[in-house]
């Protein structure tokens, strides 16, 4: 026994040469989870004062199993960590609410394996005695309830520094761990002895840009500048606009849908520049320098712009800061400001001025919070803990001929063949970037087309932001499409960190999809609550993604089977196979995965689009390589075709020939007609027709030429149709996709009726629809002008003209609905002031010019009567 102590001091000895100052005290190991099955975790704190830069020195977390000295799985700990805050790993096959943070192999230990954390080599705490194997577990003979083994336990609240002495007795005499039951998992992902206390930021709704330009230069931006995402359709959120010192509403806007932090709503004037049109065309626009804006949820004020009850003149403006004013000027909210005022009837702006003023007609900030023009101060780093990557490759001077030369030039006689080829030309150039250099490279690839701060999650769809990437549930994490269990379970594997199959995912949802095959099974599984459209079935292994994915799906498997063939290193040959793997064969790492003639039908079905090759080109651009079946889809057919059952070269010696329109709108019907599709030998052909994508449609499944008629849909889609003909014996098949084209509501309207009108008479509009189809509605309201007395019947207006002090042009709005969509057109009457009796013009002179000066300030008083 003296002897193997001697040589685990030895083994350690360097280990331990640097844990004085070298070391970080405050990081601990705060929380040790073995609990049944996979139910496994591992809790590591920051208790210090100060934040930690875990970049700044090489933190690692090791497992020894069996008494190894050893280091067996480990997980490099990377980031900035706060006081207070931990960071988890998990097994992957755990239980859901053992699923915190980080997935990692780290946790493959029992009850008697050892745990180190080391910085720069120098161990900084230990759970386990490091170099001894307990048997089952460890025990304290002063606490018969203190077991390593099935037990949940947290270290003391008084513990602040690490156990450093790895080779010592564990627990020791002075037992720094406190025990739970089994399967406890509330105290994950928070230091302490307690459980954890879900605290959630919440989303803040605030007027954040206020423009008031030239002409119709308006737009007003609302922001969530909280810490969380704000469902507006959970509430009623309205802004309403105050004219002219009113206290009643005016024109507003309900908000509704998901507005994630950061993200803003922006409501232009439609007659504003075209720079002003960001977000919604609105007439919440049509204000002037002296109109207030006020923002309530549930009719509480949340937030205003102006004084509520107030009519300033033109303008209001600050004492305080001679630029100031509403009126021709683009206003931002402050930085700082993270609440909105609520009183709507204060002095504006007030004491504590909270908006940055910015010249008439600056446009640039709409669309992003914050004083700054949007994407004027990016953020240096692409996302949290990602690094500034140097690019190997370019994109723009690809030439596909040559890169797949060996391919496009070559003679082969087997898919292998063509395989092996394939694999060799995407095997050239390939730069192995690290598993943190993924984070960056996936803020390119999988960047959100329509807002370059975000990217697209794979399974929700959704657009999340860049930087709210890590181990939270909220976030997205690196998905490994290609299971890493399927064969490289260690990160030191090329295919681990091999950016071509790793896709951002929302965390709870990776954890869920976990290491099942992908197959169809929606009909026997369990659709996802948080990523509706994808399905698992656990009793089947079965996982089965959204349709719009599921040729992204296929051909990133595809190229995973096709670059790794055996000849790199440290990766074996992965394989896809026609089943569903085992849940032994997961447990082995078997290089292996399905269900692949599944994914070659979805490769047919969601063909190849510009997302695809958006994230062959960024992966190109940091990795070096090429997924080959992006850049030529038919060659899957080339390597796979013979195994799904669609040979290169069918024996069938018939010429398909399916003639059809390109597109067609909605309602309307087209012809598929596949009628010239003879065989040359006279050979009488059987047809069989089946609809694999898009709204269902009625045909005759086994007729030579289609009639069909469409469905009305809410936007663009595909239907796609399969043909298999067959003489009795062999068959062969053919796609065939028409564009269903959704069709805008479009109606002709006109107007007839009076035009012009005295002040305090009646007026009649009618409107009429050319070739009206059925089943409209119609409504009136005024939009602008003095506030008029009319009643609407269908298609007709009745105005009783407002009294005026000088001429004044009413304008009504139209609106026509068919219970989809709405077309809206605007009609104006002017009304016409009245000279009261014995007015006449004055003439010249010094007492003409002196009541010509009055005649602004009465008409003032008589307009604010």
């Amino acid at each position: 026994m003296n002897k193997k102590m001697t040589t685990v001091a030895k083994a350690v000895a360097l280990l331990m040469a640097t844990a004085s100052t070298a070391a970080q005290a405050d990081l601990v190991i705060t929380e040790y989870v073995e609990g049944g099955g996979s139910n496994k975790a591992v809790e590591i704190s920051n208790l210090g004062s100060t934040t930690i830069n875990l970049d700044a020195a090489q933190y690692v977390l090791s497992l020894h199993s069996n008494g190894k000295t050893e280091a067996g799985n480990t997980a490099t700990l990377t980031g900035m960590l706060e006081p207070g805050k931990s960071i988890v790993y998990h097994n992957g096959s755990a239980d859901e609410q053992f699923k915190v943070g980080i997935e990692s192999t780290v946790t493959y230990f029992n009850g008697d394996d050892a745990l180190t954390l080391t910085k720069d080599g120098a161990i900084i705490d230990r759970f386990g005695k490091l170099g001894e194997d307990p048997g089952s577990e460890w025990l304290d003979p002063n606490d018969s309830n203190f077991s390593t083994k099935d037990k949940t336990l947290r270290r003391k609240a008084s513990v602040t520094t690490g156990d450093v002495n790895a080779t010592a007795d564990f627990p020791g005499a002075n037992n720094e761990w406190v025990v739970f039951d089994k399967d406890t998992a509330d105290g994950l992902g928070c230091p302490g002895e307690g459980a954890c206390s879900v605290v959630v930021e919440p989303g803040v709704l605030l007027i954040t840009e206020y423009i008031e330009g030239s002409g119709s230069n308006k737009a007003v931006e609302l922001s969530n500048v909280g810490g969380s995402e704000l469902d507006l359709d959970a509430a009623v959120y309205q802004i309403g606009l105050y004219s002219n010192g009113a206290t009643e509403i005016g024109n507003n806007e309900i908000l509704s849908g998901k507005l994630a932090v950061g993200e803003s709503i922006v409501f232009h004037n439609s007659g504003a520049n075209d720079e002003f049109k960001i977000g919604t065309a609105s007439t919440i626009t049509y204000f002037n320098g002296d109109d207030a804006l006020v923002l309530t949820k549930d009719g509480a004020v949340i937030d205003r712009f102006g004084k509520l009850g107030e009519d300033p003149g033109s303008a209001w403006t600050d004492p305080n800061d001679a630029n100031f004013s509403t009126a021709n000027k683009t206003l931002r909210r402050k930085d700082s400001v993270t609440a909105g005022d609520t009183v709507a009837d204060a002095d504006f702006p007030g004491t504590d001025n909270q908006w940055v003023t910015f010249d008439i007609d600056t446009a640039d900030g709409l669309g992003c919070a914050g004083e700054a023009a949007c994407g004027s101060e990016p953020d240096p780093l692409p996302c949290n803990n990602c690094e500034i990557l140097t690019p190997v490759a370019d994109p723009d001077t690809f030439v596909r001929e040559d890169y797949y030369s060996n391919v496009i030039n070559g003679d082969f006689d087997s898919p292998e063949a063509w395989k092996n080829a394939i694999s060799a030309a995407i095997s050239v150039g390939h730069v192995e970037i690290t598993y943190k250099q993924v984070w960056s490279v996936l803020t390119y690839s999988d960047e959100d087309p329509t807002n370059s701060d975000n990217v697209i999650e794979l399974y929700t769809g959704n657009s999340i932001s860049k930087h709210s990437n890590g181990g939270n549930t909220s976030d997205w994490n690196r998905e490994h499409v290609w299971a890493k269990s399927h064969g490289f379970p260690s990160e030191g594997q090329r295919g681990y960190k091999d950016a071509h199959h790793l896709r951002p995912t929302n965390t709870k949802v990776n954890s869920t999809r976990s290491a099942y095959d992908f197959d169809n099974c929606a009909d026997t599984g369990t659709e996802l609550t948080d990523a509706p459209g994808n399905y698992l079935d656990t009793a089947k292994r079965c996982f089965e993604p959204r349709d719009e994915i599921k040729g992204d799906v296929a051909r990133m498997i595809m190229y995973m089977d096709t670059r790794y063939q055996g000849n790199d290193d440290d990766m074996p040959d992965l394989i896809a196979v026609d089943r569903i793997t085992t849940a032994d064969e997961v447990s082995a790492n078997e290089p292996l995965i399905g269900k692949l003639c599944t994914m070659y039908a979805w490769h047919q079905q969601d063909p190849v689009d510009d997302f695809d090759r958006q994230r062959n080109d960024a992966v190109y651009k940091y990795q070096g390589n090429r997924n080959p079946f992006i850049d030529n889809p038919e060659w899957v057919k080339q390597v796979y075709g013979d195994q799904c059952g669609d040979p290169v070269n069918p024996e069938l010696d018939v010429d398909v020939i399916i003639e059809a329109p390109e597109s067609v709108n909605e309602g309307e019907a087209f012809v598929v007609d596949a009628s010239k599709t003879v065989a040359e030998d006279g050979t009488e052909l059987t047809f069989a027709w089946e609809q694999v994508s898009g709204p269902e449609v009625s045909f005759d499944s086994t007729a030579k030429v289609l009639n069909i008629t469409t469905p009305k849909v809410d936007a663009n889609t595909t239907l796609a149709f399969k043909l298999v003909v067959s003489d009795g014996t062999l068959e062969t098949s053919e796609m065939v996709s028409v564009a269903l084209i959704n069709v805008p509501l479009e109606l002709d309207i006109s107007f007839s009726g009076a035009t012009v009108v005295p002040e305090g008479e009646e007026a009649t509009i009618t409107a009429a629809i050319a070739d009206a189809p059925a089943g409209l509605t119609y409504a009136w309201k005024q939009v602008s002008g003095q506030s008029a007395e009319f009643t609407a019947d269908g298609l007709t207006l009745n105005v009783t003209a407002p009294e005026v002090d000088i001429n004044q042009t009413l304008v009504f709005e139209f609106t026509a609905d068919n219970g989809e969509d709405t077309v809206s057109k605007l009609v104006n009457l002017e009304v016409t002031n009245t000279q009261e009796p014995g007015w006449t013009k004055p003439d010249g002179g010094s007492l003409g010019a002196g009541l010509l000066m009055l005649l602004p300030l009465a008409w003032r008083r008589r307009q604010s009567k």
